[in-house]
């Protein structure tokens, strides 16, 4: 029971995080989008950055995991 307890939170909080992702890269857009990032270049410089660094760690981890990918 407590092994598919553990299971059931790690697949709870992969989602959550993974919704966070999508809702982090949504407001990328919509600011690329309508020209917050023309004004703001400290906001850019550090949401692409935070999107990339978490794109390339989450690839690392998914490689080292599944490694046919």
């Amino acid at each position: 029971m407590r092994q598919a307890s553990s299971i059931l939170l790690f697949i709870v909080a992969g989602i959550i995080c993974f919704s966070g992702y999508c809702m982090a890269l949504i407001d990328w857009v919509q600011d690329a989008r309508t020209g917050v990032y023309e004004s703001n270049y400290t906001e850019a410089v550090l949401e692409t950055s935070a999107l990339v660094i978490y794109t390339y760690l989450a690839m690392r981890f998914l490689n080292r995991k599944i490694p046919f990918l």
